[in-house]
């Protein structure tokens, strides 16, 4: 289903969004790249107090800091040189985490992982062949189009969980791209609006903070979702005829 979008009706942080590249299908990597004892290639513990950081997590907005506050909240009672694995489950079967902890094979093990999503620009975790992997290779800028990955996402999550399988979604924090895809879940398969859908995943992962630019794209996805259902309510003979409109998005 192709659709426009035109300038002059973007919000105002969408209007330079990044065409993303196509979704990375980490399944399709070769069988020897990952050894059957599920070693993984684990990175270092996320950094919150240090400039590196900023690097690590693509994090350059001008929210940055007040976002590694929160990180700093997670991470307080661990120091950096004994940091515990930290992961969040939102709904049953969909967990959150950041990169060190989702790339645990005990935390794998522990949870009975399935599935994985990891929202990363590089260096995408490799997994055993038995979990079924997806890459969605997104910065954490304002700029990035996370909204042009929602459907595809959400409805890969939705399977899952449908055949009675346990998702783990990650980025680098945990924080805010992961978030957003799981934002995106809620607001789709539980018909949550973007406020609900916001506090209820702050009520189980405290540290969670979208950048901006993710808002106002789940805020347009929000929008979409409404118009969709709309559609479907609508008799047949005028769901065939008329064009479907979100404020800026318009497609037959």
């Amino acid at each position: 289903m192709a659709f426009a979008m035109t300038e002059s009706m973007l919000p105002p942080l969408l209007d330079d969004i990044d065409e993303p590249p196509p979704l990375e299908d980490a399944t399709d990597a070769p069988a020897a790249s990952v050894p059957d004892n599920m070693a993984m290639r684990t990175p270092s513990p996320p950094r919150a107090d240090a400039l590196l950081s900023m690097i690590r997590s693509f994090t350059v907005d001008d929210d940055y800091f007040e976002r590694r506050a929160l990180r700093r909240t997670c991470i307080q009672n661990h120091p950096v040189d004994d940091f515990h694995p930290q992961y969040s489950e939102i709904i049953p079967g969909l967990f959150v985490a950041d990169m060190y902890t989702a790339t645990s094979s005990a935390v794998i093990r522990s949870l009975g992982i399935t599935h994985v999503v990891s929202v990363l620009k590089n260096d995408c975790p490799q997994y055993p062949n038995d979990l079924q992997h997806i890459c969605v290779p997104i910065e954490d800028r304002r700029s990035a189009g996370l909204l042009n990955h929602f459907d595809f996402v959400t409805d890969w999550i939705q399977q899952a969980l449908q055949q009675g399988g346990q998702v783990m979604v990650h980025c680098v924090w945990g924080m805010s791209r992961s978030a957003s895809v799981v934002i995106a879940v809620l607001m789709s398969l539980r018909r949550m609006s973007l406020d609900e859908a916001y506090r209820h995943i702050v009520s189980r992962r405290k540290i969670v903070r979208p950048n901006s630019g993710f808002m106002c794209q789940l805020k347009v996805y929000e929008q979409l979702l409404r118009a969709r259902e709309a559609r479907l309510k609508r008799p047949r003979m005028q769901r065939a005829s008329a064009p479907m409109k979100v404020e800026g998005l318009q497609w037959r």
